[in-house]
C-alpha cells in the first residue's frame, strides 16, 4: 500500500470513533489551541485507560502532539494534517 494510503487509514480510523472526533472539535474550537488531559477526562465519562488508548491513537495518526507540564499532558491539534485528509473539516466546525 502506498505511504499516502497507509497514513489516510490511520487517519480515518482515529477520526471512525466517536470520541475522538469530538476531542479533535474540541481542539478546534479551543482559543489557545490546545487542551490538558484534564479538561478531556472532564467531558468524557471514561477510564484513564481509555482516555490513554484515545490519546495514543490520535498521536499515532499524526492528528495531535503532546507536550508534558507537571503532572498534566496537554494536546494540540495538527490542523494542516487534518485538512490534508479532510479538507474544510475546520470550517465545517467552528
Amino acid at each position: 500500500m502506498a505511504e499516502f494510503s497507509q497514513e489516510a487509514v490511520r487517519v480515518f480510523k482515529a477520526l471512525a470513533e466517536p470520541t475522538r472526533y469530538e476531542m479533535l472539535r474540541m481542539l478546534l474550537k479551543c482559543s489557545n489551541g490546545e487542551l490538558s488531559c484534564r479538561e478531556f477526562e472532564k467531558v468524557f465519562d471514561l477510564s484513564k485507560p481509555a482516555m490513554s488508548h484515545h490519546y495514543r491513537v490520535l498521536e499515532n495518526a499524526g492528528l495531535v502532539s503532546s507536550r508534558k507540564e507537571g503532572p498534566y499532558v496537554y494536546y494540540q491539534l495538527d490542523r494542516e494534517r487534518l485538512e490534508r485528509f479532510l479538507p474544510g473539516f475546520a470550517q465545517v466546525h467552528k
